[in-house]
């Protein structure tokens, strides 16, 4: 499925209302770093398709999914760690792994 850049604004904003994003005021612009990240990725698969087969263009795009949870799990147990160093941050840590598999 095609979708130009506008679409993939929509649809985002409408991912983003389940599980808004921290901007944590940073002096940026949000709509302008999605607009600038969309961008991006639009244009990196224009060129993975016209290189790569579909199945491995979806292979790709697993692989990029998976690494970039694994690094946001990883960013987020190192900000528990440096705001909570007591120890509770492990009952965190516990939590967020329960809720990541899924578990009540």
């Amino acid at each position: 499925m095609k979708l130009g850049l506008e679409a993939m604004l929509q649809l985002l904003q409408e991912v983003e209302q389940g599980d808004p994003l921290d901007f944590a005021d940073l002096p940026m612009d949000e709509d302008q770093l999605r607009r600038l990240v969309l961008l991006d990725l639009l244009q990196r698969d224009e060129a993975l398709q016209a290189e790569a087969s579909p199945e491995e263009c979806q292979l790709i795009y697993m692989l990029s999914t998976a690494r970039l949870v694994l690094e946001n799990l990883l960013l987020h147990l190192q900000l528990l760690r440096l705001e909570q160093p007591d120890g509770t941050a492990a009952e965190q840590l516990q939590a967020l792994l329960r809720r990541f598999r899924g578990e009540p």
